[in-house]
C-alpha cells in the first residue's frame, strides 16, 4: 500500500507536553507552492547495545522566504509564538492509517540568508528525554519500591503527564532514595535517575515516536514472535560485524552499599581472553537483585557472534513490509534474513537499537540498528503476578 501522506506539523504557542495543542501543516501552504518542508531527519535510540538510550534528535529545514519563522519578525505569520520549545511532529499516513515517526520540540530558529532571494531556517530538534534531563530531584525523597513505581513517582514529581506514559511492570524493586537539597550541594537529573532505575533490573528506558516516556522490562521479547521479517528484496543495505565490541565475558555488578557481584563466563575467557563489563553504584534494593542483573547480562553479552547491526530501507521504492515497518518501535523483535552469493544463508532474530529518517523531495530512506536478540531472552518466563502457571517456563 503506498504512502498517501507524509506529514510535518508544529503547534505555535504550546510546549510539547500541553494536552490538546493546535497542529499547523507545514507540508502544504507554502505561498510560494508546495509546502515548506525542504528536509528532515530524526534519529531515535543508543549507540551500543551495552549503553543507554539517549535524547531522540531531529533536524527540519523549512523555507523562510517570507520571513514567517524568524523570531523577531514583528508582521511574521506565526510572531510572537515562533519559540525555544515548540512542539513538532511528523506522521506517515498509509491508506487510513496514520503512524507517529518523532515528536519533540524545537531547540533554535537560526535563520539562514544563502543568497539575495532565498531563506531558510534549520530547526533542531529534541524529543522529552531533553526536558526530563533540565529536571532537578534534589530535595526528593522516595521509600523503596518497584521499578515502575519509581520511574511513576519521579514522572509525578517532575510533572510529566500520565497520557505520556508507557511503563511495563517491574521486576526488580530500587532502594529508598534521598537527594540532597539544592542549598547542601543537590544537582539531580531526573533522567539520570530514571535510567539508573530501568539498568537496575536490565530494562530500557527510551522516548517512544509519539512521546511517551518508555519502560520495558528484561522480559518484554519473552515469548515473543518477530513483527516483521526483513528479507533482501525488502533492503537496500545491509552492515553486519564480527568483533569483540559487545563481547563481555567477566560481569561485575554492585549496587549502592552493597557487595559487588562478579560473573565470569570461563569458556569465553579462555577463548577470547579477559573482557570486563562494569556497573557500579547501581540502585537495586538487595543483593539478589545484583545476582539477577549480572547473571542476565552474562547471558547476553558472554558469547561472541556474527551481528547484524544495520539495515537500510528505501521507503518509497517499495518496501514489502511497509506498514510494519512503520508501526515498530525501540526494542521490538524482528527477523532478518539475507542470502549472501556464497556460503550459509544468515538468519537472526534482532531487537531494534536505533531507527533513522531521513527526507527529501520525492526520497525517503530508514535505517535500522538492530542487535541480536539470544535465546536467554527470547524464551518464556514466569512473572509473579503476571503470568499463568504452567503457561511459562522460567523465573523471570
Amino acid at each position: 500500500m503506498a504512502v498517501t501522506d507524509l506529514k510535518w506539523e508544529f503547534a505555535p504557542g504550546f510546549t510539547m507536553l500541553d494536552g490538546s495543542p493546535t497542529w499547523v501543516n507545514l507540508s502544504t501552504g507554502n505561498p510560494a507552492g508546495g509546502g515548506f518542508v525542504r528536509r528532515a531527519s530524526t534519529w531515535r535510540g543508543r549507540h551500543s547495545v551495552d549503553g543507554r538510550f539517549a535524547t531522540g534528535i531531529g533536524s527540519v529545514t523549512l523555507d523562510n522566504r517570507d520571513g514567517r519563522f524568524n523570531p523577531e519578525n514583528t508582521a511574521g505569520a506565526y510572531t510572537p509564538n515562533v519559540q525555544i520549545g515548540t512542539p513538532f511532529r511528523a506522521t506517515i499516513t498509509v491508506g487510513s492509517t496514520t503512524y507517529p515517526i518523532f515528536y519533540g520540540s524545537a531547540r533554535a530558529w537560526p535563520p539562514a540568508y544563502p543568497k539575495t532571494q532565498d531563506s531558510y531556517v534549520t530547526v533542531p530538534l529534541v524529543d522529552g528525554f531533553y526536558n526530563l534531563n533540565l529536571e532537578d530531584l534534589a530535595g526528593e525523597a522516595y521509600s523503596e519500591q518497584s521499578t515502575t513505581a519509581r520511574i511513576g513517582a519521579v514522572l509525578d514529581d517532575v510533572s510529566w503527564p500520565a497520557a505520556l506514559r508507557d511503563l511495563d511492570t517491574g521486576l526488580a524493586n530500587v532502594q529508598a532514595k534521598v537527594f540532597a537539597s539544592p542549598n547542601t550541594g543537590g544537582d539531580w537529573s531526573a533522567l539520570a535517575h530514571l535510567l539508573d532505575v530501568a539498568e537496575a533490573e536490565a530494562g530500557v528506558l527510551f522516548m517512544s515516536r509519539d512521546g511517551k516516556v518508555t519502560f520495558r522490562n528484561r522480559v518484554s521479547n519473552s515469548g515473543a514472535t518477530a513483527s516483521v521479517n526483513f528479507v533482501d528484496a525488502d533492503m537496500s543495505g545491509l552492515a553486519l560485524s564480527y568483533d569483540d565490541d559487545h563481547l563481555f565475558n567477566d560481569i561485575r555488578v554492585s549496587r549502592e552499599d552493597g557487595v559487588q557481584v562478579s560473573i565470569v563466563n570461563v569458556t569465553s575467557v579462555a577463548a577470547h581472553g579477559r573482557r570486563v563489563l562494569t556497573r557500579d553504584v547501581m540502585p537495586m534494593s538487595n543483593d539478589a537483585e545484583t545476582l539477577n542483573n549480572a547473571e542476565w547480562l552474562a547471558e547476553i553479552f558472554g558469547d561472541q557472534r556474527l551481528r547484524i547491526n544495520e539495515l537500510t530501507l528505501k521507503m518509497f521504492t517499495g518496501v514489502s513490509h511497509l506498514e510494519d515497518m512503520l508501526g515498530l518501535e525501540l526494542r521490538d523483535y524482528i527477523n532478518v534474513t539475507h542470502v549472501p552469493t556464497a556460503g550459509d544463508t544468515i538468519d537472526q532474530d534482532c531487537a531494534v537499537e536505533a531507527i533513522r529518517h531521513e527526507w527529501v523531495p520525492g526520497a525517503w530512506t530508514t535505517t535500522l540498528s538492530v542487535a541480536p536478540l539470544t535465546v536467554f531472552e527470547l524464551q518464556d518466563y514466569w512473572i509473579l503476578g503476571t503470568s499463568e502457571l504452567d503457561t511459562t517456563t522460567r523465573l523471570a
